[in-house]
Formats: structure tokens, sequence, C-alpha cells
């Protein structure tokens, strides 16, 4: 266990380290999203409200459409403590990294209980920690980092929430009591107390990414079938009273109940309409939405406009939410083609991002199988987990697919890499069925490939 501990540390150290490194080699200036966030947390520190920009009246402000306002109020509550150092956010950045690949290791404890074994939480801490995608996005003022942050926490306490409940697991497999149950008897005001933090560490996650609301689902799911009343109460007030102020701001400012952002319209619209290729790609219906009607009636008018796409096309909309989930699959998306990489850097980046993806799909999906077939032994809690997984694709691939947007699901597929790592160290009559499913997953990458070889070559010609 000594030994454990410090392999522990040091991953978490090195993971730190790395990071930080990586932040102040580069000092990537903000740029694009990364920019907006910056002023707008400038403009609040300044007294100036959640503006972008001072110039155009409020209902014509960027802000809006901004993915936010999660990320932007951190940034403004860390400028206000420290000023305007992108320094600290960096440092920042790189603590909450390694806390996420902490945070994963304890969840892949508390997913597989009994049969835990310290391998399976390694590798996920790595494959989180050492991710060339998430120590890239650390380095930039991006949304990622806090709200895979915040989705790990989630989770986390969700299953420290539920312990080890007699329908958590399967029922053919003994598991001592623990004061941390909530089986019907509940937990008292331990179980209220944790409850009201899920609930706070979710509203705070979609108020950072948005999509991450879809989490209610599972959780809501698995309540309901352990009548947990008093615990759906409790996370439904609280979460309520996270969304309260922002969207009250919302009606006062733009009598429009807004709850995050006006970002979802746009999205849609990008990605679904005639001759959309499920990317996010300029369109310019959007822009003279925008300069007629104001990005209120803007957004209403793409949402519009998006539904009646899918119900007049719905085999288009069909092929392209195919050819979005091929995208989100697919290892020849690598992160790299970032405006502070050249040369080597570039790369390097390229190279490991799509190993790194590859790596992490095939050995995800392996572990997802094979924990699939041995579930009576494992118990039910790993399913939870993985409807959790579920709903990372559920709420992009319906909408629009970019590298990054797919970057909250790595914690989940790390967590059954780590399980798949194990199982084919601990058996190898798994490696017909392990075989199968790198095939499956080069197969999606070369149709993505074989889809977009002259992107490919335009880019590769390029660089």
């Amino acid at each position: 266990m000594i030994r454990q501990n410090k392999i522990l540390i040091i991953l978490l150290f090195l993971v730190f380290g790395v990071s930080l490194a990586y932040s102040f080699y580069f000092r990537i200036p903000p740029a694009v999203d990364a920019r907006a966030y910056d002023t707008i947390a400038q403009n609040m520190v300044a007294g100036n409200g959640y503006r972008e920009s001072l110039d155009v009246p409020i209902s014509n402000d960027n802000s809006i459409i901004r993915v936010g306002p999660g990320y932007e109020f951190f940034l403004a509550i860390l400028y206000f403590l420290f000023g305007h150092h992108y320094e600290v956010v960096w440092v920042i950045h790189a603590l909450l990294l390694t806390t996420s690949a902490f945070l994963i290791f304890l969840t892949t404890k508390e997913i597989f209980r009994e049969r835990w074994h310290f391998a399976i939480g390694l590798v996920a801490a790595t494959l989180v920690g050492f991710s060339p995608d998430l120590i890239t996005m650390q380095g930039m003022l991006m949304t990622e980092t806090l709200g895979i942050f915040l989705i790990i926490l989630t989770v986390y306490l969700f299953f420290k929430l539920t312990g080890r409940n007699e329908d958590f697991l399967d029922n053919n497999i003994p598991h001592p009591p623990t004061p941390l149950s909530v089986g019907r008897g509940g937990q008292g005001g331990r179980g209220f107390f944790l409850a009201g933090i899920v609930a706070i560490t979710l509203a705070l996650a979609t108020l950072v990414r948005t999509p991450s609301i879809l989490l209610v689902l599972p959780m809501g799911i698995y309540l309901l079938r352990q009548k947990q009343w008093s615990h759906i109460l409790i996370m439904s007030i609280v979460g309520a009273f996270v969304f309260i102020p922002w969207t009250a701001r919302n009606w006062i400012v733009f009598g429009e109940f807004i709850p995050t952002n006006l970002a979802s319209g746009f999205n849609l619209l990008a990605g679904n309409h005639p001759g959309a290729n499920g990317e996010q790609e300029p369109y310019q219906t959007l822009d003279k939405y925008v300069r007629d009607f104001g990005y209120i009636e803007a957004n209403r008018r793409a949402t519009n406009d998006t539904l009646e796409f899918i119900i007049s096309n719905p085999l288009e909309y069909a092929k392209l939410t195919l050819l979005r989930a091929s995208i989100y699959f697919s290892f020849a998306r690598p992160t790299g083609f970032w405006f502070h990489l050249s040369g080597l850097s570039k790369a390097a980046t390229l190279g490991t991002s799509a190993l790194y993806a590859a790596i992490l799909f095939i050995f995800g999906f392996w572990g997802i199988m094979a924990y699939l077939k041995e579930r009576r032994i494992y118990g039910n809690n790993a399913l939870w987990f993985l409807s959790m997984l579920i709903m990372m694709p559920i709420a992009i691939i319906p909408i629009i697919v970019e590298t990054r947007y797919r970057m909250p699901v790595y914690p989940f597929f790390a967590l059954f890499a780590g399980f798949g790592f194990y199982k084919l160290r601990e058996s190898t009559r798994c490696f017909t069925c392990f075989a199968l499913v790198a095939f499956l997953v080069f197969a999606n990458t070369a149709f993505d490939v074989i889809r977009n070889a002259d992107r490919i070559l335009e880019r590769i010609s390029s660089f």
C-alpha cells in the first residue's frame, strides 16, 4: 500500500509539473474564444458587468452566445483576487488537471469496490493527467479544464453518495454494510449534505459546459429507482438556487428565460442545415439573423430552422448524426492545429494526440466490453458509470462535433481503459475480442480519413 501511494504521488507531481511546464513554455496568449472569456472577466472585475464589448447595446453583445457563464466568473474571481495575471490561471489549471487525475483514480475505487486493483486506477489517472489534448487545453484560457474537473468531481461525489447501496451493486455479490450506505434507510444528515454538494457541482459544471446537465438523467433514474425522494428534493432545490441569480439577471436584461447562454440555437443550425457536414463551419444565414434581429431572435429562428430541417429531411439528419458519431470516435481528429504550435511542436502534438485517442478509444471500448461480459462479477456500479459516459456523446453528436467538444468523455473512457488494461494483464484469452474492438476503431477512423481525404491533404500540405 505504501509503495502504491508513493507511485500515485509521483504520478500526480509529474502531471502538475508537465502541465505547468507546458503553460510557462508556450505562454499562449488568449485568442478567439479564450480572448472573449478573458475580456468578459476583465469587464466584470472593472465593474462593467458581464460584457464582451462596451461599444454595442447589451442586446447585441457577443457575451450571451459564449459558452458560460461559469468559466468567465471563474476567471473574474482569479483576476479580482490576484490581478490580471495569466500565470495564476496556468497554475490553477495545472492543479485542476492534477486533481482531475486524482479524482478519476478515486472513482475507480468507488466503481469496482472489493474487486478494485491499483492498476485500474493508475492507468485511468495516467490517461487523464497525461492526455496531450487536456495538457494543451489547460495551457489556454478555455473552459475544458474547469468543466472536466467539475464533471469528474460530480460523478465521484455521486458514487460516494450512493455508497454500497444494495441495488447499486449486483444483489448476488456479497458486500458488507457501510456508514455511507444510502439504502432505503438513508444516510441522515451526511447523505443530505452530499446530495446538496452533488447538486452544486453539477450545476456549476453545467454553467461551465452546458452538456453536463445530461448527467441528471442517469443520476435521477438511480435515485427514483431507490425512492430517494428526500435526496431528489434537496438536489432539485439546491441546483435551482445555483441557477437563479444568473437566470434572473438574464430575465432582467433580455426579458427571456436563459439559464445558461444562447449558444444552443446557433450550434444547432450550424451543424444541421442543407449542405452541413456536422462540424463547426461558418453559416451565412446565422450572420444574417444576428444582423437583422439581434441574438435573442436569431437564436429563436436558428432553433426553428433546425427543427424544420430535421422534420423535412429526417434521412439527411440521420446521415449527419451518423457522420458526427464517426468523427467523435475517430482518432484521426487530433488536437494540434493551434496557432501557438509550429514545426516540431505541431508534429509532436498531432502525433501524440492521435496516438492517445487511439489508445483511449480502443482500450476504453474494450474495457466496456470486458466489463459487460463479467458484470455479475463486478456489479452494477460500472453500469451506472457507463450510462453517464453515454450522456457525453449524446449531448454533442446530434448537434455539432469538434475535437475539443468530445474531451469531457475522456475521463469516462480512461476509467474503462484502465479496466481494459487490467483485464488484458489478467488473462490472454481476451485478445480475440480485443482485436475485434481495435479493428472497429481503426475501421471507423479509416472511414473518416477516406471521407475527408481532400481536407487532410490540404492540411498536410500547409503544414
